[in-house]
């Protein structure tokens, strides 16, 4: 069972009711249990750190993120090019530790993540390389990242920025609903599409995910999407319910 993080687990450093409950049921019921999220923000040491510190037990083999995708993808496809990374310290770090050569100067590759240390002088680099012809990689695009205050802008509106800039979209996108992160799914558990079910709040993502690789697909109204906007979007789950504590 695949669960999305940001608003279907938890909505900013507060875990949703019964979350935590619910993945316990599930695995005492002989599921397995993935926690997939397209937040680039942070490397993956810090989202495990962040899930025990509210409670939740995870393994490190439970843990599955945009960012994974992309620098998978990267080791797949363009092993050995020079990458130059729109992130974090600690996200490019990750990239690093995970094989991927990371430069400043004339690079192969243009990563974009969720970058919250975003500068002008990133965005003008990273524009400057990618009309310099650097292939264009996005983690995911998302438009929005939900938090408890008000949605914070997230990849999908720094691609639009970038795309006002320099008349290019990314030529590849890793984290849901796309096929990198869909391949890494299957690859790390080996297990074919009818025995995966992907949970989340968002429609475009979470269920887009599920509906474009056969998965059984699982909305929660406990976060981006309510049922005004259900009725109205094309894509359509599998099942709705509240929240994960619905799973019991």
């Amino acid at each position: 069972m695949l669960f999305d993080l940001d608003g279907t687990i938890y909505v900013g450093d507060e875990m949703i009711d019964g979350a935590v409950e619910t993945v316990e049921f599930l695995r005492k019921a002989g599921k397995k249990v993935c926690f997939l999220t397209n937040n680039s923000s942070k490397p993956r040491a810090m989202y495990l750190k962040k899930l025990k510190s509210m409670g939740l037990n995870i393994a490190d083999g439970e843990l599955y993120t945009s960012a994974q995708a992309a620098y998978e993808y990267i080791a797949r496809e363009h092993g050995g090019k020079r990458v130059y990374i729109a992130a974090t310290d600690e996200v490019k770090e990750d990239f690093r530790a995970n094989g991927v050569t990371l430069t400043e100067d004339n690079p192969d590759i243009a990563v974009l993540t969720f970058d919250t240390s975003l500068t002008y002088q990133k965005i003008d680099k990273f524009c400057r390389f990618l009309h310099r012809g650097a292939f264009f990689i996005a983690t995911h695009a998302d438009l929005n990242c939900p938090h408890p205050i008000s949605p914070m802008p997230d990849v999908g509106s720094f691609i639009e920025m970038i795309y006002a800039a320099t008349g290019r979209r990314p030529d590849i996108i890793c984290g849901k609903p796309y096929k990198p992160a869909a391949d890494g799914i299957m690859a790390k558990y080996g297990l074919n599409k009818d025995k995966i079910a992907m949970i989340g709040d968002r429609l475009y993502t979470d269920i887009r995910f599920g509906n474009n690789f056969g998965f059984c697909s699982v909305l929660v109204l406990s976060g981006e999407t309510d049922e005004n906007m259900l009725k109205k979007a094309a894509d359509k789950p599998d099942i709705v319910l509240n929240s994960v504590k619905d799973l019991m």
